[in-house]
C-alpha cells in the first residue's frame, strides 16, 4: 500500500515502533524540513547504509520507520524533537532533487502472512513457523535485564512496556521489544527488516544469548 512521500532522516541507528529518539536538529536542510512538515509532523528515520550522518548525502537502508513528533524545543541554534516510531515503511524511490533534504515515496512494510512464509523452501523460515510463541520469552528476558537498574528507572521502563503492549498489535510490539536490545546497529536493522514474528523472536533471543 502506497503511503505517499515523506522526508527521510538518516541516522547511525535504526528506530523501532514505539520508541522515542531524541534528535538535536541543527543542519539548515533539516531545519527547513521541520518547517515544511509543521502541519503534518511525520518523517522517516532510516539507518545509514553508506555515507556520513552530518553533511554529505547519506544513503539509507530501504526499510525504515515512520515517526511522528508533537513539539519542538528551541535552544539557541538547535531544535530538539523526540519523534516516536509508528510503523515500518519501505523507501520505494529516493529523491535528492525536489528538496534540500532527502525524501522518498513510501509503501507499508509489514509481516508476511503465515501461509506464504510456511511455503518457503528454506529450513530457517519453515522451522521458525513450527516454533512456539516466543514473544513472552523475549519480553521476560528484557524485564530481567532491567532489574539491574535502580528501582525508579526499572519501574519507569516497566510502565512504558505495559503501555506499549496495550497500544500495539503483536507485530509492532515484537519490534518494540527488539529495539530494547543492546545490539550492534546492523543486527538491529536486520531485526527491523524481518517479516516473520516467530523468526524475529528466534533471532532476537539467539542474539541476546550470545551476548550474555
Amino acid at each position: 500500500m502506497t503511503l505517499g512521500s515523506y522526508p527521510v532522516f538518516p541516522l547511525r541507528n535504526p528506530c523501532f515502533p514505539g520508541h522515542k529518539i531524541p534528535l538535536r536538529v541543527f543542519e539548515d536542510r533539516y531545519i527547513q524540513m521541520l518547517k515544511d512538515i509543521a502541519d503534518k509532523p511525520f518523517f522517516v528515520i532510516s539507518m545509514i547504509s553508506s555515507g556520513d550522518e552530518v553533511g554529505g548525502n547519506a544513503t539509507p537502508y530501504r526499510i525504515g520507520t515512520l515517526v511522528e513528533f508533537d513539539a519542538i524545543d528551541r535552544q539557541g541554534d538547535f531544535q530538539l524533537i523526540r519523534p516516536k516510531g509508528r510503523h515500518r515503511v519501505y523507501l520505494d524511490k529516493l529523491d535528492r532533487e525536489s528538496k534540500a533534504y532527502l525524501t522518498a515515496s513510501c509503501t507499508a512494510y509489514v509481516d508476511e502472512p503465515a501461509g506464504e512464509i510456511a511455503g518457503r523452501s528454506t529450513d530457517a523460515w519453515v522451522s521458525s513457523m513450527a516454533s512456539p510463541d516466543r514473544l513472552p520469552e523475549l519480553e521476560g528476558a528484557i524485564l530481567k535485564m532491567i532489574t539491574v537498574l535502580g528501582p525508579e528507572e526499572s519501574r519507569s521502563i516497566r510502565d512504558v512496556m505495559e503501555g506499549v503492549r496495550t497500544d500495539m498489535d503483536r507485530e509492532n510490539f515484537s519490534l518494540f521489544l527488539c529495539g530494547c536490545l543492546h545490539l550492534p546497529p546492523i543486527y538491529l536493522q536486520r531485526l527491523l527488516e524481518s517479516r516473520s514474528l516467530p523468526y524475529r523472536m528466534e533471532n532476537a533471543l539467539n542474539l541476546l544469548s550470545q551476548r550474555e
